[in-house]
């Protein structure tokens, strides 16, 4: 009876124990996600937004016709506790791709420091050799859950609805198994990690590959060039001054959105 006991007392704390290691939530590590953009229908949306008679719309016209359907970027997201950053991560491509890259029509290869505690975000990019830095609070999403669960990267992740920036909409899928409630976006404030995120409006999805629960460094320090700060209206109000007179408001939105994403 008291081998029968034991035995009993051991299968409890060993059931136990599993479910302590699967109840363990990771406060640290990066997460590597692939950014699937949509090349070609990017490419038709904002030939969409041209003034006809534009210069350029010939132009575009043009380079659609050679470009691929689809690139595939790759971004880097480190978290610890209530920090993150997001970084691109460099990787060869072919010469289209790169050239629509420079142009900033894929992505700004913007970097990304938020402290969600703080309510704070810094984002830092490149466009026409000059360097933009942007310094705010975090942005606004309204989110609705969803029932809908999918398995990304070995973790399973509810679907959220959200819509931020007053109107662009996104899809995200997140999973409270890594409670930073982040993305490798600027959305955020989900109960816990956004692994998938899908913007229909900008023609871009983005999945985790890879998930390293290793002690990390959260790069806060991003704005390393001498260059002003601007809040996001600021910049936005500034852009408009450079380029609202040859910009329709629809192109000029499609293109702004885009960088505070």
């Amino acid at each position: 009876m008291k081998n029968i006991i034991s035995s009993l007392v051991l299968a409890i704390l060993s059931i136990g124990f599993a479910n302590a290691q699967h109840a363990f939530f990771p406060e640290q590590g990066s997460i590597t996600y692939d950014k699937t953009v949509h090349v070609k229908n990017l490419m038709r949306r904002h030939i969409q937004t041209l003034k006809d008679g534009d210069f350029s719309k010939k132009y575009f016209e043009e380079m659609m016709t050679k470009a691929p359907e689809t690139a595939v970027l790759t971004k880097k997201v480190s978290f610890s506790g209530d920090e993150l950053s997001v970084e691109p991560v460099e990787k060869d491509q072919p010469q289209m791709i790169s050239n629509l890259l420079r142009m900033g029509l894929l992505d700004y290869g913007t970097k990304i420091y938020q402290n969600l505690a703080k309510n704070e975000s810094l984002m830092t990019m490149e466009m026409g050799g000059s360097q933009i830095n942007i310094k705010d609070s975090l942005t606004n999403v309204k989110w609705k859950i969803t029932n809908e669960y999918r398995n990304i990267a070995g973790y399973d992740c509810r679907r959220a609805n959200g819509v931020t920036l007053d109107s662009v909409y996104v899809v995200a899928f997140y999973t409270d198994q890594i409670p930073t409630a982040g993305a490798p976006s600027t959305v955020h404030g989900l109960p816990g990690m956004i692994l998938g995120l899908v913007i229909p409006e900008q023609h871009f999805n983005i999945y985790a590959t890879k998930v390293e629960m290793t002690a990390t460094t959260v790069n806060a320090n991003i704005f390393k060039k001498k260059s002003d700060i601007y809040t996001r209206k600021q910049t936005k109000d500034r852009m408009k001054e450079i380029f609202g007179r040859w910009m329709t408001d629809k192109q000029f939105n499609l293109i702004t959105a885009a960088m505070f994403l």
